[in-house]
């Protein structure tokens, strides 16, 4: 397997590493390591190891790529087995497989969001991709265990607790470049933490959170106020994003804290938290997006609802 992905890559080294792990082997996969540094660990484990769903991820990734690649930035697979790229173009590929399923892609513009989805009624809608990595400044980072030693780890308190620095940086950091988007139309905005969080939480908990203020103790704004909370040590931060004025722009929110090989079809992540969409209630351009296999969080004066997935994803990907 991995035939068109080493194709593109072009490294004829790769292909001796081709199931060289045995199961559980996880000496044999430092020592490949060592030997590929310039390669995504995540991609290095599937060509190495070579296991049944190694197998179904590679297969996933170039029937999407043979399907999409035309809507995909060029070099993609390259792109996705360079360190630090993988779960990020990995997520991009799912996105893309998940918007088809709803409406029509078109190429990306030479600047802008990453996709343009042009829904059944015409409507067009950006849509951007996002991936967090860690921030530079480690007091702005979250407090994620070290999972490369192998010691038991323990966590008290809220898993959702390492989200938080995560998204409310992704939230600031789109405020200050809202001009990189077209104005005339929507923007919807999909986010995948598993990058920096690396385990599995619930969802909705942290969204209703950073979105609306709602927690177990609701966050409220004034009149007059900036939406931001202010610490005396630390730069303000957004909190009840949706209620923000300055995020007018942004129609919506797709957000999922899963591994993205998780997310292919009939993957464990949709079993998990799978993938929300919660569409902003104060949006400039409101949009008429509703994928039936995601769940949705819908909120507004009057109420707060949580609706669970209607349908199971099924992948254009192999048509």
């Amino acid at each position: 397997m991995a035939g068109v992905l080493l194709e593109k890559i072009k490294d004829p080294k790769l292909t001796k590493i081709i199931g060289s792990i045995p199961t559980g082997d996880l000496s044999k996969f430092k020592e490949i390591q060592k030997q590929f540094p310039n390669y995504d660990p995540s991609f290095l484990w599937l060509l190495g190891y070579q296991g049944a769903n190694a197998l179904e991820v590679f297969r996933y990734i170039e029937a999407n790529y043979q399907k999409f690649h035309q809507v995909l930035d060029s070099g993609i697979l390259k792109s996705l087995s360079t360190l630090g790229n993988f779960d990020a173009r990995m997520w991009e590929m799912i996105l893309c497989d998940c918007l088809a399923s709803i409406g029509k892609l078109e190429a990306k513009e030479k600047s802008g969001a990453d996709f343009m989805l042009v829904t059944s009624k015409g409507e067009k809608i950006q849509v951007e991709a996002v991936t967090p990595n860690e921030a530079d400044n480690k007091d702005l980072r979250s407090i994620k265990p070290d999972f490369s030693k192998e010691v038991d780890i323990g966590l008290s308190g809220n898993i959702e607790e390492l989200e938080l620095p995560i998204l409310l940086r992704v939230f600031d950091s789109f405020r200050k470049k809202e001009g990189k988007y077209r104005k005339d139309i929507p923007l919807i905005i999909a986010i995948n933490s598993y990058k920096t969080v690396g385990v599995i939480s619930i969802d909705k908990y942290i969204l209703r959170r950073i979105l609306f203020g709602l927690g177990f103790e609701t966050i409220s704004l004034k009149s007059g106020e900036h939406g931001l909370q202010q610490n005396t040590h630390l730069d303000g931060f957004p909190v009840a994003v949706f209620r923000d004025s300055s995020y007018e722009h942004i129609s919506g929110v797709i957000y999922t804290s899963q591994n993205p090989i998780g997310l292919i079809p009939d993957g464990f992540g949709w079993f998990n938290q799978g993938i929300t969409y919660v569409s902003n209630p104060l949006a400039k351009y409101k949009v008429d997006f509703d994928p039936a296999f995601f769940r949705r969080i819908e909120c507004d004066n009057n109420l707060y609802q949580e609706k669970e997935a209607l349908e199971v994803f099924k992948s254009l990907a192999f048509d």
